[in-house]
C-alpha cells in the first residue's frame, strides 16, 4: 500500500532568516501541524510574505496564529523570535484591548480595514511605551471562501509622531511669544496671502477686525486697492524681504469710522519650508503716525522759532535741549524695535533650520542612517541600523560616531569614519566602500556621509548612510 503523497514545500522556499526559522519549527506538535498539509491558501500567502521586503504577518487560523516575515521581525523587539506561531491574543496581550476588535470585525465580515496613526500601547523593555503606526488587516480565504485568516502589513511612525508633536509645541510656543508682542503682527500663508495668525496689536491696529482665516484683499480691502497686495505677491514670488518707511496707509483703524491716514513702517519677510520653498510672509507694523506729526509740529515750530531766533535766544536754547530729547528717544525706539526684529528673524531661521534637519535626515531610501551634529557626534539613527548592533538609540546618542559599536570591532574603521566626518564637514559628501565586523558577522556596505545644510548654506549637521553591497555570487 502506497503513502499518499506529501505535497511539495516550494513556498517556504528563500524568505531570508525567517524563512529558515519557519523550515526548522517543530510544526508536528503545534496546533497548525506540519507544512505539507497547510491549506493553498496559507501555502500562497505566507510565500508572498517571506519575500516581500515590506514588513507584513500572517494571523491563521481560530487563534489566529502569528507567522513573519524578516521585515517584520523588528515590531514585535523583544518577543522575536519567540512570538513565532502564538495565537496573537498571547502574542499581543498589552494591546489586544485595541486590536482585538479589529481582528475580530474582519473575521467576522471580510472586510478589510487601514488604521492611520494609531497609538498601541505596547510593553517594551518590560514598560508600556506610546508607539504609533499605520497598518492594514485584509481577510484571507481558503478554497472554500471563508475568511481562515488575516493579512497585516504596517510600518511604525512614532518617531515621526513624537517630531511632529514637539514641532507643533515649539509653534506653539512661538505663536505665544508672538500673541504678547507690543508691536503688531501678522503671519499670512499662500498665494492668497490668508491670515494665520495677527496678534492683539495687529487686531487693535486695523480696528478688530476679524482677519484670521481671511485674505488680505478680504480682510483688509482698502489695502488691496492701495497696491500692497502687489507687493506681497512680488515677495512671495522672488523671496526678497521688503521693507516700508513712513508709508502713508488709508487705514480703518477703528470700527464702524471712515478711513484715515495713518503712517506705517513695515517689513514683509518671507517664510520657506524644509525644502527652501516661499509659503508664506511674516509682517511686521510699526504705527508711526504721532511720531510723525510730532516730527511736523517740531518741524513746524523750528521755522517759527528761527524767525524769532534773534530775539528769543532763551527759547532757541529750549528748542535745541527738545531735539536732543526727541533724537535719544527715536535711537531707542530704533535700537528696540532692531532688537525686536532680529529676535523675531532668529526664532524663525531656528525653525526652518530644525524642519530641515528632519527632512535631510529622514528622506532617503537608504537601509541605514543616522543624524550627527557638526562635530560627528551621534544624535539619531534609525532602527534599522541600530538592530544591526544589538543597541537603543539611547546607547549610542551622544557618542562620537566613529567610537561606537558600528565600527569598533573593526581594525582601521573607525580612522576611516573619522576622516569622512571631517571631510563632511567641510561641505563634502564623502563616499567609500567599508566593511565592518558586527555580531550577525561581517558585512560590507556602500558608505556615505553627506553634510546637511541650511537656507544660507552652512552645515547644521551631517548625514551617514549606508547601503549593503551583497556577496558576490560563487
Amino acid at each position: 500500500m502506497t503513502s499518499p503523497a506529501v505535497p511539495p514545500l516550494e513556498f517556504l522556499q528563500g524568505g531570508g532568516a525567517m524563512g529558515e526559522r519557519i523550515r526548522a519549527f517543530d510544526w508536528d506538535r503545534h496546533p497548525l501541524g506540519p507544512p505539507a498539509h497547510w491549506p493553498q491558501a496559507l501555502r500562497t500567502t505566507l510565500g508572498l510574505c517571506l519575500n516581500s521586503s515590506f514588513p507584513t504577518a500572517i494571523y491563521w487560523g481560530q487563534d489566529l496564529h502569528v507567522l513573519y516575515n524578516d521585515a517584520w521581525s523588528v515590531i514585535p523587539a523583544e518577543r522575536h523570535p519567540a512570538i513565532l506561531g502564538m495565537p496573537a491574543r498571547e502574542a499581543w496581550s498589552d494591546i489586544w484591548h485595541v486590536v482585538g476588535p479589529q481582528f475580530e470585525d474582519v473575521l467576522r465580515t471580510g472586510q478589510g480595514q487601514a488604521s492611520w496613526n494609531q497609538m498601541l500601547p505596547m510593553v517594551r523593555q518590560g514598560r508600556a511605551t506610546e508607539t504609533w503606526w499605520n497598518y492594514s488587516l485584509t481577510a484571507i480565504r481558503d478554497a472554500e471562501h471563508r475568511v481562515a485568516g488575516i493579512f497585516n502589513q504596517g510600518n511604525e511612525i512614532t518617531e515621526v509622531v513624537l517630531a511632529r508633536r514637539q514641532r507643533e509645541a515649539e509653534i506653539a510656543r512661538w505663536r505665544e511669544l508672538f500673541a504678547q508682542a507690543p508691536a503688531p503682527i501678522a503671519l499670512l500663508r499662500g498665494s492668497g496671502h490668508r491670515f494665520e495668525f495677527a496678534n492683539d496689536a495687529y487686531l487693535q491696529l486695523v480696528g478688530n477686525r476679524e482677519v484670521v482665516g481671511k485674505a488680505v484683499a478680504e480682510a483688509l480691502p482698502e489695502i488691496a486697492s492701495q497696491g500692497f497686495v502687489t507687493i506681497l505677491d512680488k515677495v512671495l514670488a522672488s523671496g526678497e524681504s521688503y521693507v516700508g518707511t513712513g508709508v502713508v496707509v488709508k487705514l480703518q483703524h477703528r470700527a464702524g469710522q471712515p478711513l484715515e491716514d495713518r503712517i506705517m513702517d513695515f517689513i514683509y519677510q518671507p517664510l520657506r519650508d524644509a525644502a527652501g520653498c516661499v509659503d508664506g510672509i511674516f509682517v511686521l507694523v510699526t504705527d508711526v503716525t504721532e511720531r510723525a506729526r510730532a516730527e511736523a509740529a517740531l518741524r513746524l515750530s523750528n521755522w517759527q522759532l528761527g524767525e524769532e531766533r534773534a530775539r528769543l535766544a532763551a527759547l532757541n536754547e529750549a528748542e535745541q535741549r527738545a531735539q536732543q530729547a526727541l533724537r535719544r528717544v527715536n535711537e531707542s525706539l530704533e535700537w528696540h524695535v532692531k532688537q525686536r526684529t532680529a529676535q523675531l528673524s532668529l526664532a524663525l531661521e531656528k525653525e526652518s533650520e530644525a524642519m530641515h534637519r528632519l527632512r535631510t535626515t529622514f528622506e532617503t531610501d537608504l537601509i541605514f542612517q543616522g543624524f550627527l551634529d557638526a562635530d560627528g557626534i551621534l544624535l539619531d539613527a534609525n532602527p534599522t541600523s541600530l538592530a544591526a548592533i544589538g543597541c537603543s538609540l539611547k546607547d549610542v546618542q551622544g557618542r562620537a560616531f566613529w567610537d561606537t559599536p558600528w565600527f569598533a570591532a573593526t581594525p582601521g574603521a573607525a580612522e576611516v569614519v573619522k576622516a569622512a566626518v571631517d571631510g563632511a564637514r567641510r561641505g563634502q559628501t564623502m563616499r567609500t566602500q567599508l566593511a565592518v565586523n558586527l555580531p550577525g558577522g561581517r558585512r560590507n556596505y556602500q558608505f556615505s556621509m553627506r553634510p546637511a545644510l541650511n537656507a544660507r548654506g552652512q552645515v547644521i549637521g551631517l548625514v551617514p548612510e549606508a547601503l549593503e553591497i551583497p556577496p558576490a555570487a560563487a
